[in-house]
């Protein structure tokens, strides 16, 4: 586990980019040399990164003559030339400018960490030559000797029991799921133990260890010190399982590396925290503030309540586990768009959702553990034979009592590991809205045949009517001069006549129309409707036209079109007096985009808010031949992707054709006001 201080006062720039680099290593940054210098003193850091734009060599050049070889890497604007590095104290690595943080600064580190780590192994070669008592030699093989030899007496005068200690922490593991207060509780009890210095409890984390909890460290150092599964103190934790304190003497790598690795937790004895087997945590301890020796039965009741602590580590993290499934499962449950119930083998309701809740109009309170027999039938019938006989219901509909609520339910049987059952559940929907469209799709199914048949209708009276016209016709021809007969032939044409228009208009208004959509000019499609009317005007009304100056496009067929404005001037001549004027105007607007507008106006009464309606029902017109007008002609205009309005106000009515413009011809217009201006 390397350690890396960072000196510079750049927070903005230099800091996030060399963490954002150096990801693996634990980065401290530092501002001032003041606590470089402090931190060295107190924990062996294994290289030094300094800024050289926010701190200048020339205030570093003491420091840096104290420090070992190759421990300091520079950061300035420009990389260093070899002459310049040659005049640096030999504690200087190398030098990197701003730009290459990200591209070779890792590299750089590496290199530095791996000389140094050359440099040990060469220090442990030498030292190998030399003559080695097998006194020292056991110190690293047989740890509990060095545990349990003359630097932790055996036996501490004035023995202590700790039995209060062991008693209120056994108390702590059975009354408590908090972790905080565990670990609390814990250092509590060590320090009843052993007053130390510093402390920190390191759990495993995927691959590495992080300090969960510690006292007496730095809360930084604390909350970015890692510790990999293979470095060399866990790994020899996993591997013997019992308590590693600081070598003193060593004489190969991993020792070395021991040692390293203590130093930088700031702790002289490290426990593991074993849990069927398995390392999931260290404690560490630093010295006695005393600087007493540890006694070897305060050693192992602080080993016991580690292992002890390691349990109930896991237990809690299995009751989080669990609680968190629970809630996850209840907000499922309640989230549900279906009603859930759930019984247990003694037949009590063990859940009831909020849905089933709504469905029934029952409160979830009220059922919960009580007897199936409370829920209305058949619900109750349904769970009680799936729990008994093993029925399982698959799309089943029913109707609840009393309330006559239709629904769809499927249950099912719970059943434990060795297939006893232990209980049963049901889900269930409302099926009122489903059965409401399906009685909706049944009307309009009814209305289409209703509307096919009217069609049908039209066209065969049709056919016997154009030849009743024709013989009309002819025995005008021959009857001429017969005043009865002509009498007679005139009514009864214009009887056909009326009737023709009717089945066009029963056609128009059954069917589905297929519009021949054209590119139409505005004022060609205004003067061709008003001709049309004018050839069917009577002569007790007038009628005017306003076209638009410049010639606007609408997507439109031309013959449907004149069609709905004639009928919506019908229904003006028909509850209009004689002598009244019916205005037809026309202009371009702007909304949401530009549109065509067509006015019909005319003089009258105030229309009443059930003749403004003009999705009158079929079944509410009581003559066909002129309520369909204004029915017809919004079918017709919206089949053409308009809209049809009608307003009233101050003598004056005025139905509103709106219709999407295409694009315009030769014409400088402007918008204002709302409205297209021609220029």
């Amino acid at each position: 586990m390397e350690l890396l201080a960072l000196l510079s006062g750049r927070d903005a720039f230099v800091i996030p980019h060399v963490k954002n680099a150096l990801k693996q290593y634990t980065v401290y940054p530092l501002k001032t040399v003041e606590e470089l210098e402090d931190l060295y003193g107190n924990i062996p850091l294994n290289l030094l990164l300094i800024d050289t734009v926010s701190h200048k060599l020339s205030a570093l050049g003491e420091f840096l003559g104290k420090l070992d070889s190759d421990r300091v890497v520079l950061i300035a604007h420009e990389k260093l030339d070899k002459y310049t590095k040659e005049q640096l104290p030999r504690s200087v690595f190398d030098s990197i400018d701003d730009g290459s943080i990200k591209t070779e600064l890792p590299a750089i580190v590496e290199r530095a960490l791996e000389r140094q780590r050359f440099r040990n192994e060469l220090g442990l070669l030498k030292q190998s030559r030399d003559i080695v008592s097998p006194a020292h030699m056991q110190i690293y093989n047989k740890h509990e000797s060095e545990v349990f030899s003359g630097r932790y007496d055996p036996v501490p005068s004035g023995r202590y029991v700790h039995e209060k200690v062991i008693v209120n922490f056994a108390k702590m593991l059975t009354a408590s799921f908090d972790m905080r207060k565990l670990f609390n509780h814990f250092i509590d009890s060590v320090m009843e133990i052993a007053r130390v210095s510093k402390m920190s409890i390191m759990l495993k984390d995927k691959d590495v260890f992080h300090v969960k909890t510690h006292y007496g460290l730095d809360p930084y150092l604390a909350d970015n010190l890692q510790l990999r599964k293979d470095s060399a103190l866990a790994s020899w934790l996993a591997k013997t399982g019992r308590i590693m304190s600081k070598p003193v003497n060593f004489f190969d790598t991993e020792s070395v590396s021991i040692k390293s690795d203590m130093e930088i937790l700031q702790c002289s004895v490290s426990f593991p925290m074993i849990h069927k087997g398995k390392l999931i945590g260290i404690f560490n301890i630093d010295n006695k503030i005393t600087e007493e020796p540890f006694y070897r039965e305060e050693l192992e009741i602080i080993y016991v309540l580690c292992n002890y602590l390691a349990a109930a580590i896991k237990d809690i993290d299995l009751y989080h586990h669990m609680w968190y499934q629970k809630e996850f499962t209840n907000n499922i449950i309640s989230s549900m768009s279906s009603g859930m119930i759930a019984i247990d083998k003694d037949e009590k309701i063990t859940v009831f959702n909020q849905q089933a809740a709504d469905i029934l109009s029952l409160h979830p309170s009220d059922m919960i553990a009580r007897d199936l027999r409370a829920l209305p039938s058949p619900l109750g019938d349904i769970l009680y034979e799936t729990l008994s006989g093993g029925k399982s219901y698959r799309r089943y509909e029913a109707v609840i009592n009393p309330a006559r609520i239709p629904v769809g339910i499927n249950s099912y049987r719970l059943i434990d590991e060795q297939q006893n059952p232990v209980g049963a559940g049901i889900v269930f929907s409302d099926l009122s809205d489903s059965k409401k469209l399906e009685e909706q799709k049944s009307r309009a199914d009814k209305l289409k045949a209703v509307n096919d048949l009217i069609a049908k209708i039209a066209h065969e009276v049709r056919n016997p009517l154009t030849s009743i016209q024709t013989y009309t016709q002819l025995l005008n021809e021959k009857h001429e001069d017969d005043e009865l007969h002509n009498f007679y032939i005139s009514s009864v044409s214009q009887s056909i006549n009326r009737l023709d228009k009717l089945i066009d208009k029963l056609i128009t208004f059954s069917s589905t129309q297929d519009y021949n959509l054209k590119k139409e000019d505005i004022n060609d499609l205004i003067n061709d409707a008003a001709d049309f009317i004018s050839r069917n005007l009577p002569q007790t009304h007038k009628l005017s036209k306003n076209l638009t100056d410049k010639a606007f496009y609408i997507n439109a067929d031309k013959r449907q079109a004149v069609k709905a404005i004639y009928y919506l001037v019908q229904s003006i001549i028909d509850r209009t007096p004689d002598g009244a004027l019916i205005m037809i105007n026309a202009r371009i607007i702007m909304q949401d985009s530009f549109s065509a507008e067509i006015t019909i106006m005319y003089e009258g009464d105030k229309l009443v808010e059930e003749e403004q309606n003009l999705s009158k029902p079929l079944f509410d017109i009581d003559n066909l031949d002129t309520e369909l007008n204004v029915p017809i002609s919004r079918k017709i205009i919206e089949g053409h992707a308009g809209s049809l309005d009608i307003k009233s106000k101050e003598g004056i009515n005025t139905f509103i054709i709106s219709l999407p413009v295409l694009d315009r011809r030769g014409s400088a217009v402007s918008f204002k006001g709302g409205y297209v201006n021609e220029q």
